[in-house]
């Protein structure tokens, strides 16, 4: 792992209270992952471009195919929370992916399907999750929201997308957004900043109209890729949107110009189901947990993720080991 800022964070009261807010809030189960709980593992490769190995010395990304695990889910923290909203609403959507380095170990990423993300440090996060408290009816309270927005005024595009999914058919159909900035490092120790989204290669993106949505079962996204793996690879493209001077990487939440260029770093194809789906779920697709020649920004959100992700895991193994006596 290289230049990750993630150790000040564990620990932290401020992960204390935000395992907390995901617990009251947002639906988590025991045993489960805090956030993303129902997934399904898929195998299959990356392959970076010529055009990505010139501004990096990152293993991965220097154009051999990599073998990758890649974890796609629904963002919820119950396993059984449905995959649309409502018939015109899609649910968050998730994608880990672990690259296999082709000098042993492993790096990984983690991308939802939200251009933008309604917090930019861990109070904000906090902040977000309490406001998404449950009312009586089982929904978000509009009004808890709408305080939230009045004292966060620069969550509103991170609401939107948060709140606004279509409800596609498919993962497929998905793009998935890494939100935070990172370093491109190349051999002579240049750094250039970078964004990067998964962009789906599906010709055929048209969402569900609300009578199409209303007929599919509660879940069906894990079982429509399931199949859909079984007849064809499924590809998404790996772009990178490149800062320039000036262009804030601590703040995820500050898009940068969309003038600035972009690259299209490679090319993940996944081909089969994994064959053990105990091993993903044990699996953590920590965002900081990046190979030498790619760095982590100052971005305090992402440093902060890595920490949560640490304790939920942590969590969820003793739950499950405390199950697993009572059953003895």
């Amino acid at each position: 792992m290289s230049g990750t800022p993630a150790v000040g964070f564990h620990g932290s009261p401020l992960v204390t209270a935000a395992m907390s807010a995901m617990e009251k809030y947002t639906g988590s189960v025991p045993g489960c992952r805090r956030a993303h709980a129902g997934g399904h593992g898929f195998v299959g490769h990356f392959e970076a471009t010529t055009d990505v190995a010139q501004l990096t010395t990152a293993e991965h990304l220097q154009g051999e195919r990599v073998p990758v695990i890649v974890r796609l889910s629904n963002g919820a923290g119950s396993p059984s929370a449905a995959d649309l909203r409502t018939p015109k609403r899609g649910a968050t959507l998730g994608l880990g992916i672990q690259f296999a380095l082709p000098s042993g170990g492993g790096a990984t990423w983690a991308a939802a399907n939200l251009k933008a993300f309604p917090a930019s440090t861990p109070e904000d996060f906090i902040a977000v999750t309490t406001a998404q408290r449950r009312n009586t009816h089982g929904r978000p309270s509009a009004l808890r929201l709408l305080g939230f927005i009045v004292t966060h005024l620069r969550a509103l595009p991170g609401l939107r997308s948060l709140l606004g999914h279509p409800p596609i058919g498919s993962f497929a159909a998905a793009d998935f957004y890494g939100l935070h900035a990172y370093y491109l490092v190349d051999a002579e120790g240049r750094r250039q900043a970078f964004r990067y989204h998964w962009a789906s290669t599906m010709l055929d993106k048209s969402v569900l109209t609300p009578a199409e949505a209303a007929r599919r079962p509660q879940q069906f996204l894990i079982d429509e890729m399931r199949q859909r793996v079984g007849r064809e690879p499924v590809r998404w493209d790996l772009i990178f949107q490149l800062a320039e001077h000036g262009d804030p990487t601590h703040d995820q939440a500050r898009a940068w110009p969309a003038s600035r260029a972009t690259l299209k770093a490679g090319v993940l194809t996944l081909l089969a189901e994994h064959e053990d789906q105990n091993i993903v779920e044990q699996m953590v697709f920590d965002p900081t947990n990046v190979p030498t020649g790619v760095e982590c920004s100052d971005d305090p959100l992402l440093a902060f993720r890595s920490a949560v992700y640490s304790a939920s895991y942590a969590a969820r193994t003793r739950e499950s080991l405390r199950v697993a006596e009572r059953t003895r």
